[in-house]
């Protein structure tokens, strides 16, 4: 018997060397590597906590300042692309925007701007470790502002993406390609700007649209799962119930981007036709040694 599972283990083994010898099995190699030197759940739940503390706050204080919209609640359910009864729950237990909005100035909203630059500090720290280029000095500081406010943009389009397909054929269809368009166009433009254009655009945008799929993927099956979290959350345990579920939805969605961004990078150092489809022919011999294989 146990030489029966020794040959197989010795058979499996070589089945596997055999497999990482041909380009989809260096690709999955180079993506494992890449995965695990990244420490994925811990960037994930820095990247998780930081957009908590520091972007949801803005979120809040530019919500105040819409009386067209039913407060933060509102807000934040249709940016998440939550059902009509689940947006109510989330409503029901969020301040409305006439409560928040009383305490709200505009040196309150450039603070909340300031302090959010947390965030895409420890996004410029996660792609500078998975792409191995130098952070840019502080000089580069406004593009920390600049990418926090890409990001609060796109949430508040997301936001109007439910109103845009209503009434529509297809809505969930179309809803789907306008995240997709959204999120690809914003983690292409956060990289880039982060970086200082020290990738090529090209390998940035394929990873923008691997981080926009993953991310529409989670909004669909929020669509299942954010219900049952948040109505549970928000009966049990009122707000905090709330703040459980929403930095668990945090969390996923930062391990999403991590994940997308290192299979961007194993791509991008293929050597055949996928790494030239990535990064472009034109960055073979420029980039390839300086960055993609530095």
């Amino acid at each position: 018997m146990t030489t029966t599972v020794e040959r197989a283990r010795v058979r499996a083994l070589r089945i596997a060397a055999r497999y990482r010898r041909t380009p989809p099995g260096r690709l999955v190699q180079r993506t494992v590597d890449g995965f695990v030197a990244i420490e994925p759940f811990d960037r994930a739940m820095t990247l998780a906590a930081q957009a908590f503390v520091s972007v949801v706050p803005v979120m809040i204080v530019m919500a105040a300042f819409r009386p067209t919209q039913p407060g933060f609640g509102a807000f934040l359910a249709d940016s998440m692309g939550l059902s009509d009864a689940t947006r109510d729950t989330v409503v029901d237990n969020v301040s409305t925007d006439a409560t928040v909005g009383s305490s709200v100035s505009l040196l309150g909203l450039v603070v909340a701007l300031i302090t959010a630059t947390s965030y895409s500090r420890a996004l410029e720290r996660m792609y500078a470790k998975v792409w191995q280029v130098k952070r840019p000095g502080l000089h580069a500081a406004w593009r920390w502002l600049a990418t926090v406010l890409a990001v609060i943009l796109a949430v508040g389009l997301l936001g109007l993406t439910r109103e845009a397909t209503e009434g529509v054929p297809l809505p969930a269809l179309w809803d789907f390609v306008l995240r997709m368009i959204v999120w690809t166009v914003v983690w292409t433009y956060v990289p880039w700007a982060l970086l200082r254009a020290e990738v090529p655009v090209r390998a940035l945008a394929f990873t923008g649209a691997v981080t926009a799929f993953f991310m529409c993927v989670l909004s669909i099956v929020g669509i299942v799962y954010l219900p049952i979290v948040l109505e549970a959350g928000a009966r049990q345990y009122g707000v905090l119930g709330l703040v459980f579920a929403y930095i668990g939805w945090l969390f996923a969605f930062s391990f999403a981007l991590v994940l997308a961004t290192v299979i961007g990078r194993a791509c991008a150092e293929d050597e055949g036709a996928l790494g030239r489809l990535v990064r472009g022919r034109r960055n073979d011999d420029a980039t390839a040694p300086r960055v993609l294989t530095e």
